[in-house]
């Protein structure tokens, strides 16, 4: 199984993370990012049974959200 996530490419922070919540809305139900926390939004990928056997990304682990991004599409295509 495959899940087609957005590229963060060209986006900014909160528009990429609507696009992710749109793209991922059949796997579960994940939280709008609120705040410019955007670590503590992404954690909640990190585990989630939702996405099956893909092992997003700690968020923790990166400094920079387009770097997770970039990591965090590729795990999961």
């Amino acid at each position: 199984m495959s899940i087609h996530l957005t590229l963060p490419v060209g986006l900014e922070l909160r528009d990429w993370a609507d696009q992710v919540i749109l793209d991922l809305d059949d796997l579960g139900a994940f939280g709008k990012l609120e705040s410019d926390e955007w670590q503590d939004w992404a954690v909640q990928f990190v585990g989630n049974t939702g996405l099956g056997t893909y092992s997003p990304p700690n968020p923790y682990q990166f400094d920079n959200w387009q770097n997770w991004a970039e990591r965090f599409v590729d795990t999961l295509s």
